[in-house]
């Protein structure tokens, strides 16, 4: 290792020489003495300086390293970060398998919040359709709760339908076992019954009500010959035609949105959250390793440093040594 006084001696040794000659006395065994001095000191100074320039930096790049990998030991023993980490390989496993799938594409990470917004506003819209048929027909509290009961299925069916159409490929591909995505499919199916059921009671409903503000029985002929059904029906066809409508725009919505592999964007923002995971149990030997890196950077500044110094320092010997030689 290095010495890190050896400049104070060197500039000891200098000083008495460089007094020496200044006084400029004939005293030719104290010139020898001198001269012995700045030769064995110039010969330090070379074997320091060479140390530092070969061996010193690999002393320091093996202590890095020794003390980086105590710390890599320290980590890999811990039982917190053990279980993140098995759990982050997991999860990157299970995400690169649906990734590979879907052609090595990455998912659209939109956030479910942002995602819903839309379906909420299909929700709201057939909430307006059928308030009013609803108001008609029960008190406030019962028809409120009704049109939001109907409102929540249309947007629901429409997420469920859409995804599985824009799915539905890999969801019956022959190499997906029946028993994984068996519980989408009821879901689907629950949520087309539901919607069927829906939309069947609120165009009864509203036949009820256009027949009553019409004062039509439909059982009763109608003008110029026609049922009064008929005429109910001319008026109600519209309102259904909306109905559908909202639907199927939100079943377009969920279609575009989703990711044609199924639980890609859900595995995707599992991988993150497993990432966030092992980065905060791995953040403390980050920390340590950064200052690890640093003190060890600083080391070689200051070798550097002295390097130059002790290279002038060189000179200036070689310079006495001149002068007490002519």
């Amino acid at each position: 290792m290095p010495t890190d006084t050896l400049g104070d001696e060197v500039q000891a040794v200098l000083t008495s020489a460089t007094d020496f000659i200044r006084l400029n006395r004939p005293d030719d065994k104290r010139r020898r003495g001198h001269l012995l001095n700045l030769e064995a000191i110039e010969e330090r100074l070379r074997a320091d300086i060479d140390e530092r320039e070969r061996a010193y930096p690999n002393e320091l790049q093996s202590k890095e390293d020794a003390q980086i990998d105590a710390k890599w030991r320290e980590l890999n023993e811990n039982q917190r970060f053990v279980r993140v980490n098995a759990e982050q390989k997991a999860r990157q496993q299970t995400f690169e398998t649906l990734r590979q799938v879907n052609d090595g594409g990455y998912p659209t990470n939109i956030s479910p919040v942002i995602y819903v917004i839309p379906l909420i506003g299909v929700g709201i819209a057939e909430w307006y359709v059928n308030l009013s048929t609803f108001t008609a027909r029960f008190v406030p509290l019962v028809a409120g709760a009704g049109t939001i009961l109907i409102a929540l299925i249309f947007a629901t069916a429409s997420h469920f339908q859409g995804e599985f159409l824009k799915q539905v490929s890999e969801i019956l591909h022959p190499s997906v076992e029946y028993r994984n995505e068996l519980g989408r499919k009821i879901a689907v199916i629950i949520a087309t019954i539901l919607l069927a059921a829906a939309l069947s009671v609120v165009v009864w409903l509203r036949y009820q009500v256009i027949a009553d503000q019409l004062g039509l029985n439909s059982e009763s002929g109608g003008t110029f010959g026609g049922s009064n059904a008929t005429i109910v029906w001319a008026n109600l066809g519209p309102t259904i035609g909306l109905n559908l409508f909202v639907w199927g725009l939100g079943v377009l919505y969920a279609f575009w949105v989703a990711e044609k592999v199924p639980k890609l964007r859900k595995a995707f923002r599992d991988l993150n959250e497993a990432n966030k995971k092992l980065d905060k149990a791995r953040k403390p030997f980050v920390r340590e390793q950064k200052r690890i890196i640093a003190e060890y950077d600083r080391e070689r500044h200051k070798n550097e440093i002295a390097i130059k110094e002790y290279r002038s320092l060189s000179e200036e010997v070689r310079g006495a040594v001149r002068r007490l030689q002519d």
